[in-house]
């Protein structure tokens, strides 16, 4: 019918939807869309370099066989579906769709390129552990003087409607005693009691590095990862002060039909009051 649209169109819409699913809620997505586009336009076929792509773009973490983190990000792939860690020394092979990983192979390590790597490593996860509630983090060699980073942590939170991911992604530059990192930082929330709400905020970083050795390497590229998710965190924060003094009030009456202005600097005690008569 004129205006309708083709199988190739529709999965494209899918794949739109798809890559924008929220955290935690990709697989709800997936089913949603194979309604929305039926069996005839060759989604089954798409899905498993659709959901590559949302793997690689949030910092996915999958599971190992001995119960190991593994995060999925576009530099860690080394082909298909294969993707390696540096810390683990393997290759992992990953099936998408399931979200599971399938198999493991050694990866061969460069002793010269290590030397930067695995204290960057440890310094970020280090880093995570201190900052992020069960966060994740990876640094692959990205090619010649080049890593790549990525830090992720999910907060999946159904039971209360809402779920969140907080993620970075960063290369490095390595030759010689200076270089660059870039990166950027994303907040995502979905709150979906009785609505749909969405948060999706970002900060992008570019700054100059310099070291000594590997370890005030490791430090500096640290400190930069921290300063830059502790300032988008820092944003947020007053963010949503500023709502609660200024955008929240604007939202209600001048007046309320009591006649009677609500005392905004009284609303802890309003909140306490409430709280111990309703005993």
């Amino acid at each position: 019918a004129e205006g309708s649209l083709s199988a190739a169109q529709k999965v494209e819409v899918a794949r739109g939807f798809i890559l924008q699913a929220p955290p935690g809620e990709v697989d709800e997505v997936v089913k949603d869309v194979k309604v929305l586009v039926g069996t005839d336009a060759g989604l089954e076929a798409k899905l498993p370099d659709i959901l590559r792509e949302y793997n690689e773009n949030n910092n996915s973490v999958l599971k190992s066989a001995d119960g190991a983190s593994v995060v999925i990000s576009a530099a860690a792939q080394v082909e298909g579906n294969k993707y390696k860690d540096h810390a683990a020394e393997k290759i992992f092979v990953v099936d998408h769709v399931a979200g599971q990983i399938t198999g493991a192979e050694p990866l061969a390590v460069d002793p010269a390129t290590e030397e930067l790597r695995a204290p960057t490593q440890e310094a970020l996860e280090k880093y995570v552990k201190g900052s992020l509630a069960a966060g994740s983090c990876s640094v692959v060699v990205a090619g010649p003087n080049k890593l790549s980073i990525a830090v992720v942590t999910t907060k999946l939170n159904p039971r209360n409607l809402w779920n969140g991911r907080w993620r970075s992604s960063w290369e490095v530059t390595t030759a010689g005693g200076s270089g660059e990192i870039t990166g950027k930082v994303v907040a995502e929330v979905h709150y979906y009691e009785e609505g749909n709400v969405q948060l999706n905020a970002s900060k992008e970083v570019r700054a100059p590095l310099s070291w000594a050795d590997p370890a005030s390497f490791a430090a500096a590229v640290a400190k930069t990862v921290g300063a830059a998710e502790a300032e988008l965190q820092g944003f947020l924060d007053d963010s949503y002060r500023s709502m609660s003094d200024t955008s929240f009030k604007a939202l209600r009456r001048k007046m309320p039909l009591t006649q009677t202005k609500f005392q905004w600097n009284k609303l802890t005690a309003y909140s306490l009051a409430q709280e111990l008569t309703s005993k």
